[in-house]
């Protein structure tokens, strides 16, 4: 049987090693509880430059003209005379005769005032003798004349009632000429301008009377539009603004802002604005409807951001320092794709493009594209 002899150095040996790891234990570092790790999130933004806006508004209107002429007749009596012109859809040129009234029983009516125009200027002269003989009269016996009533006794002595009465009838006599010349110039009706023929109601032979409608013309070389556009619109229009209007049948073309309406319609509360369009080679038909673009005043320092990135007036920047920023959009225009707002944002803030949940002023973002 084998004996172990225990030895004083070796429990020497043990004592320290437990000593040791003793020490060890108590002096070794110990991890400290963190604080919560801050909420991070990614986000996807882009970088905008201010801008001039120039804004625009698009109104629909219908073509018209504004100079209609309706013809009436001044005169009674038979057609005579029809231009072949004279039918709807067809041009009346200047200085075409669109129609002609039997003017025989005019031109007699014209020979009758001038001979009564003749005796009324007979009589004068007579009456022009008379008062040169009545004047020599007067003069020998106007001693004889006193009292009271001498302005009327030497009025009548001169026969001053019959030289007025005689100048009235001359000048009435003059006045019956002239009608009956006009009323025989009315028998010949002249387009004064290019006309476009909208109807007609009156056939050679036919007999018409005074004010009767004979038809209606429409000059095409000036036409007009008229737009209904909201007041705030209509304010920063300017006079001879230029417009331009385009119809399925042609090209865009140039309009003139020719008139303002100064009142609002009861029902709509939209203001009437009118525009001039120059119609030379006649691109537009009375009755088309067109689409008109009106520019309205350009706005300096706005945005141009993403729509997707407005949230309930709301978007989001993220800020040199990588944080997040709630800024209000006010709009000025937008579209289905993106909006016009006006410049609020600081210079190295870039605009938050994806959409974010739990967003919180100062957040921290990480951005993981620059471009959308």
């Amino acid at each position: 049987m084998q004996h172990f002899i225990f030895k004083p150095w070796t429990a020497i040996i043990a004592l320290v090693a437990v000593i040791s790891s003793a020490a060890i234990l108590a002096t070794s570092p110990t991890q400290e509880l963190s604080a919560q790790t801050e909420k991070v999130l990614s986000v996807s933004v882009i970088d905008v430059l201010p801008q001039v806006f120039t804004p625009s508004y698009q109104a629909f209107g219908k073509i018209e003209s504004p100079h209609l002429l309706s013809l009436t007749a001044q005169v009674e009596g038979e057609i005579t005379y029809i231009n072949k012109a004279f039918i709807e859809g067809a041009h009346l040129l200047k200085g075409e005769i669109i129609y002609q009234i039997d003017g025989s029983d005019y031109r007699h009516k014209l020979k009758q005032r001038n001979s009564e125009l003749k005796i009324a200027q007979a009589n004068l002269q007579l009456e022009l003798g008379e008062q040169k003989v009545a004047e020599r009269e007067y003069q020998q016996i106007s001693a004889d004349f006193s009292g009271e009533n001498i302005i009327l006794q030497k009025s009548l002595m001169l026969r001053q009632p019959q030289l007025e009465t005689a100048k009235a009838n001359v000048t009435i006599a003059q006045s019956n000429v002239n009608l009956a010349k006009k009323n025989l110039q009315r028998c010949v009706v002249v387009s004064s301008e290019n006309y476009t023929v909208l109807t007609k109601t009156i056939y050679q032979g036919s007999f018409v009377n005074k004010g009767d409608n004979l038809g209606e013309l429409a000059q095409l070389s000036i036409l007009r539009v008229s737009l209904a556009v909201p007041r705030d619109i209509a304010t920063v229009l300017s006079i001879n603004q230029v417009v331009n209007i385009s119809a399925e049948s042609n090209n865009s073309h140039q309009a003139l802002v020719s008139q303002l309406s100064p009142n609002l319609h009861d029902n709509s509360q939209l203001q009437q604005v009118y525009l001039s369009i120059i119609n030379p080679e006649k691109p537009f038909i009375l009755g088309e409807f067109i689409t008109a673009d009106l520019t309205l005043t350009p706005q300096k320092n706005t945005l141009k951001i993403p729509l997707s990135a407005i949230d309930d007036s709301v978007f989001w920047v993220v800020n040199e320092d990588n944080k997040l920023s709630a800024k209000a959009a006010k709009i000025i225009w937008q579209n289905e794709s993106y909006a016009i707002i006006n410049n609020n944002i600081a210079k190295g803030e870039s605009i938050v493009t994806s959409a974010i949940a739990g967003a919180q002023e100062g957040m921290l973002a990480n951005i993981v594209t620059g471009v959308l």
